[in-house]
């Protein structure tokens, strides 16, 4: 297994290049993707060739193209051990836990 190191913007630049991988795999043009996404055309030729923009406009295109399930799927976490999944089925804490003072002599 290889080990990649990716930054933030090549992270960006890859998801990008999916989704334009998708469009182009459903035979749609950026122009009707922006009419049925809502995002503007320009938006949508800035999310393909660079990652960026909005979450919103990121979403929006992905429910255009109808990839909702792919993201959802994105950070669930897959249990690899009994005490994983033990830990899946506990109550969801509803906030972290504050820092830990250090102790002065």
């Amino acid at each position: 297994m290889a080990l990649m190191i990716l930054t933030e913007h090549e992270i960006l630049a890859e998801l990008g290049e999916r989704l334009r991988e998708h469009r182009l795999r459903q035979n749609i043009r950026q122009k009707e993707l922006a009419v049925r996404s809502g995002v503007s055309e320009s938006a949508i030729k800035k999310l393909e060739s660079t990652g960026q923009g909005t979450m919103l406009n990121f979403m929006k295109v992905v429910y255009a193209l109808r990839l909702e399930q792919e993201v959802l799927a994105l950070f669930k976490i897959q249990p690899v051990s009994i005490a994983q999944m033990e830990a899946l089925q506990a109550p969801l804490r509803q906030r972290a836990r504050p820092a830990r003072r250090k102790k002065t002599k």
